[in-house]
């Protein structure tokens, strides 16, 4: 009797985990039939009140000159985009996608002429005897926008973060003094762009924004706190974060579309 209980027992298991994967693969193809490959360039249309998307994914790679208050840099960038594309044309045959753009520039020159932000008087950068590079940033800003046959047009809003290396001219011999700081803040912008079909992007970004220069992580060098550039801290004095750095930068880049 027992083995008989125990057989009927584990006939139902079986036949309840059968219909439970069953079930459970129908409801995720019903899921996944609403993306498609990012690859796949025409779509089938949808049925009743389901909208299929494209996931696109996008490998960058470009160029920036910026303007950090009264400073100003150009970097190679690095990306990786990622956004959702409708399948059905809307009216006139546009198309809508929403996303993300990660951009990290990567700022190896100080152009001439720049000056410090976060310094007493504002004195000049050294724009050719430096080390490495002027800083690295990280923009993640949410993309909305619309397509039509290739070419598209796009709105930016979201934050950035800099991590900045400032040199300065040293007033003897040896090595120029450096300061490290950090900005962040909101930024916002546009783009344009065309995409060959649907393998290769090629974009134009604008962001702007106003920053705030974090005191607590703003750190001179030894050479800088022996010439005295510690006590010039503009922050050192006010004892707060510099707020309301003027931001803007203009973005080319290449991308491809996988």
């Amino acid at each position: 009797m027992k083995k008989w209980f125990i057989g009927i027992c584990s006939i139902l298991l079986l036949s309840t985990l059968s219909f439970g994967a069953t079930k459970g693969n129908r409801v995720q193809k019903k899921i996944s039939k609403n993306f498609t490959p990012g690859s796949v360039v025409s779509g089938t249309p949808s049925t009743g009140k389901v909208r299929r998307w494209y996931f696109f994914n996008e490998g960058a790679i470009g160029a920036s000159y910026t303007f950090l208050g009264r400073a100003q840099y150009t970097s190679i960038d690095l990306g990786y985009n990622f956004y959702l594309r409708s399948i059905e044309s809307m009216l006139g045959g546009v198309n809508f996608f929403i996303g993300s753009e990660i951009n990290m520039p990567l700022y190896f020159k100080t152009m001439p002429g720049s000056r410090s932000n976060i310094i007493s008087g504002h004195p000049r950068l050294e724009s050719k005897e430096t080390q490495g590079l002027s800083g690295v940033g990280i923009q993640i800003p949410l993309v909305l926008g619309f397509e039509y046959q290739g070419f598209y047009v796009a709105g930016l809003a979201g934050y950035t973060w800099l991590f900045m290396n400032d040199t300065y001219p040293s007033k003897g011999a040896g090595v120029h003094p450096t300061i490290q700081t950090q900005y962040d803040g909101v930024i916002y912008g546009g783009g344009i762009g065309y995409k060959i079909s649907n393998i290769i992007n090629i974009g134009v970004r604008y962001i702007a924004g106003s920053l705030t220069d974090r005191s607590s992580t703003t750190k001179p060098s030894g050479r800088a706190i022996a010439e005295g550039l510690d006590k010039e801290l503009i922050s050192a004095k006010t004892q707060r974060d510099i707020f309301g750095i003027p931001y803007q930068s203009i973005h080319v880049f290449i991308s491809l579309i996988y």
